[in-house]
């Protein structure tokens, strides 16, 4: 009987570990379809209720990256406000796997990758004077 026991334990303890990776990226909380800095924004607000941005500060600094970028897109600086989401983008690689969970890191720039090329695809009149920003590639693979 305590073998049995024992067994079923395991089993469920295995299993449980198998759909952690799937439960967790199902908890990212962000709206995909929602292609804007505000979006970014509540997106790193719940990484790090969920504990996925394990540092205030580093959660603070991303946030305040983001607001910049807030300010530049609404006084019409559409290419200042890509700077900061890239500058947002090259700290969410830098803190991948120190502070920010590696799997919601990837999740995280593919979400600014989403916001930037909105920004560029029609955030603005403005004239860009600046080379498209690469999408689609994962973190160990940007240059």
């Amino acid at each position: 009987m305590m073998k049995r026991w024992l067994l079923v334990c395991m089993v469920t303890v295995l299993s449980l570990l198998a759909v952690s990776p799937v439960l967790a990226h199902e908890d990212m909380g962000c709206a995909h379809d929602a292609t804007t800095i505000a979006s970014l924004r509540e997106c790193v607000v719940h990484a790090r209720d969920m504990g996925h941005i394990d540092n205030d500060g580093v959660a603070r600094s991303l946030l305040k990256k983001l607001d910049k970028a807030q300010v530049n897109l609404d006084r019409g600086k559409v290419d200042d406000a890509i700077d900061k989401l890239e500058d947002f983008v090259e700290m969410v690689e830098d803190q991948s796997g120190e502070h920010i969970d590696p799997m919601h890191a990837e999740h995280l720039v593919h979400h600014a990758h989403l916001v930037i090329m909105a920004l560029e695809d029609g955030g603005s009149t403005v004239e860009r004077t600046r080379p498209r920003y690469r999408t689609g590639v994962s973190l160990l693979e940007q240059p």
